[in-house]
């Protein structure tokens, strides 16, 4: 009960410095994720004060979404936070020998799991961003230069109503070009980039909100149709759903290892993520070249390991995880 009285807290402070961040107020978040004046304020001050028992994660959601704040980094806070917690439960029972101490930290690592992948994280947001996932075949019926006409158009009326100055137009349209193109291809970490690159142009939130809000709106308007014309065999269906458990059955426990390798390691926590999404790639090069082209294969993940380098990673645990990552997609371990 502590642990949980503790997590909330700190779930409402990373709450609070992101909309302090989004430079929100309490009653501005509780308009745009739909609850009442009255009482949405204060709904809103217990949340950040972690005084809210158990508030649903659809309540979180639209939250940071309210904020323009990224899921995935959203998650990756609460899980070195979780991971924290459970270091200090455990170091709280000093008073074991160094034996069963050594003894019940093994155990602790071993029962660690990691959070949802980042892919599954990506996925669900997007999902929630469009209402639908983008058809991988239908998109050639996709008229993309009528869909950006009626972007601009949308967003030319919001802008005038808003009595945006004529000077100023032209920005927020490049903006909603750019946004349109990234979500197009279902790219994310576009989407957030080039977010923040308008954001510190000086562009408005709450405009850059209501503009994302138009590009979903056209999209989803085009998608749905196409969907409901064309509904993909059951077959194929379930062919797919076995095809993505299997790929979640084994990115959970590739997850699982480099987790525990990290504890064992002692590497800090909020390096784990970066580590994780190393091994998410090696999983992806795996896939394509081990067993048809091992040369390829060999060089595909030294270029890895060296990318990763330069982005602060140590080499060493680069090739631990590689390793694990091997072991496991081959049923060696």
């Amino acid at each position: 009960m502590l642990k949980d009285t503790i997590l909330g807290k700190e779930i409402g402070q990373i709450l609070t410095k992101v909309r302090e961040k989004s430079g929100l107020s309490q009653i501005e978040v509780a308009e745009r994720i739909g609850l009442s004046k009255k009482t949405g304020q204060g709904y809103i001050s217990r949340l950040e004060k972690g005084k809210t028992k158990n508030p649903p994660i659809q309540t979180i959601l639209l939250y940071l979404r309210a904020c323009g704040e990224s899921w995935p980094e959203f998650f990756k806070q609460l899980d070195t936070i979780d991971f924290k917690l459970r270091h200090e439960n455990l170091s709280a029972c000093g008073h074991l020998s160094a034996v069963t101490q050594v003894d019940a930290q093994a155990e602790m690592i071993s029962q660690v799991h990691p959070p949802p992948t980042q892919r599954k994280i990506q996925r669900d947001a997007m999902r929630y961003e469009i209402g639908v996932e983008f058809p991988s075949k239908e998109k050639e019926e996709i008229d993309f230069d009528r869909l950006k006409q009626q972007i601009k158009n949308k967003v030319f009326a919001l802008l005038t109503k808003n009595q945006i100055k004529e000077s100023q137009t032209n920005s927020y349209q490049k903006f909603a070009l750019e946004y349109f193109e990234f979500l197009a291809t279902l790219n994310k970490a576009g989407m957030k980039i080039v977010t923040e690159k308008w954001q510190r142009a000086g562009l408005k939130l709450n405009l850059i909100f209501k503009i994302k809000k138009i590009i979903n709106s056209v999209l989803r308007g085009e998608i749905k149709p196409i969907e409901a014309k064309k509904p993909l065999p059951t077959e194929k269906q379930e062919k797919m759903a076995i095809s993505f458990t299997k790929y979640r059955i084994k990115i959970e426990r590739i997850e699982a290892e480099v987790h525990k390798v990290l504890c064992e390691l002692g590497v800090p926590t909020p390096w784990f993520s970066l580590y994780k999404d190393f091994s998410r790639q090696c999983y992806r090069i795996l896939k394509q070249y081990y067993g048809k082209e091992p040369e390829k294969l060999k060089e595909r993940l030294s270029e890895l390991v060296r990318q990763w380098q330069k982005r602060g990673l140590q080499e060493n645990v680069l090739l631990k995880v590689k390793e694990k990552t091997l072991f496991v997609y081959t049923g060696r371990n």
